[in-house]
């Protein structure tokens, strides 16, 4: 995927948790709150998510070659729901336009490659991640998009999960895990050497499990192989 695919992925999972915000309970809980200090609700969520893309669109149009992040103190976000839609939609529309350049545009990061191609891929992902968490809260999650779960699942092994062995947040792989995406054909592996063990499902519940959305013996995941050993592999963190 190019970054304007991304960034119509990214438009098009907005909408939809901005559907969730608009119409759904606004103190219904969200499971997921590995990201959280404490519990969270759809409201909460929203304001994090308003946050999180005017921080994105600050790492690419606010940089300016330095070492330090752009300034982490968010703006209030409003409380009512109508302003609070409003507000979602205008950090939206603010980083759709910050990051509507070429993917090779230096950016501040926390990652490798520090560009606005990583963060093209990484909000898309993020935000399709937190649309699948309100849905939950307030009724059943759609499913995943496959190519751009697939891109995801790629960030967590090949970025993320290295970033948090480097930092010394997990151990290093010492066996290596394959995972195979039973609806794109896609495949990743994780670790050294040949599997000891495959994992099988749709990409979008490989993504789901890799953050910690599904448990790793979900009824939609099957093991084939050393599936002990797969599991000390992935205990991670693989993610922040």
């Amino acid at each position: 995927m190019d970054g304007a695919s991304y960034l119509r992925c990214f438009r098009r999972e907005m909408d939809a948790f901005r559907e969730c915000v608009a119409s759904g309970d606004l103190g219904a809980s969200i499971a997921y709150r590995e990201e959280f200090a404490e519990p969270i609700d759809l409201a909460g969520l929203a304001r994090a998510v308003g946050h999180s893309n005017l921080f994105t669109a600050a790492c690419v149009a606010e940089w300016t070659g330095g070492d330090t992040p752009p300034d982490g103190a968010p703006p209030l976000a409003p409380q009512d729901r109508g302003e609070l839609l409003r507000w979602l939609e205008g950090t939206a529309e603010l980083l759709v336009m910050s990051l509507d350049v070429d993917p090779e545009t230096p950016a501040w990061g926390h990652f490798t490659p520090p560009n606005a191609g990583y963060w093209q891929r990484s909000i898309a992902v993020e935000t399709m991640l937190h649309r699948w968490d309100a849905q939950q809260a307030v009724g059943d999650p759609a499913p995943l998009d496959p190519d751009l779960a697939g891109a995801g699942v790629s960030e967590v092994l090949d970025v993320l999960a290295p970033k948090m062995v480097g930092v010394g947040k997990a151990w290093p792989p010492d066996a290596c895990v394959k995972f195979n995406a039973s609806d794109s054909g896609e495949w990743w592996i994780y670790g050294p050497g040949d599997p000891v063990a495959d994992v099988h499902g749709t990409a979008g519940n490989l993504l789901l499990m890799l953050w910690g959305r599904l448990t790793k013996d979900d009824p939609s995941l099957t093991w084939e192989g050393d599936r002990i050993t797969a599991l000390s592999v992935l205990k991670g963190p693989l993610t922040y």
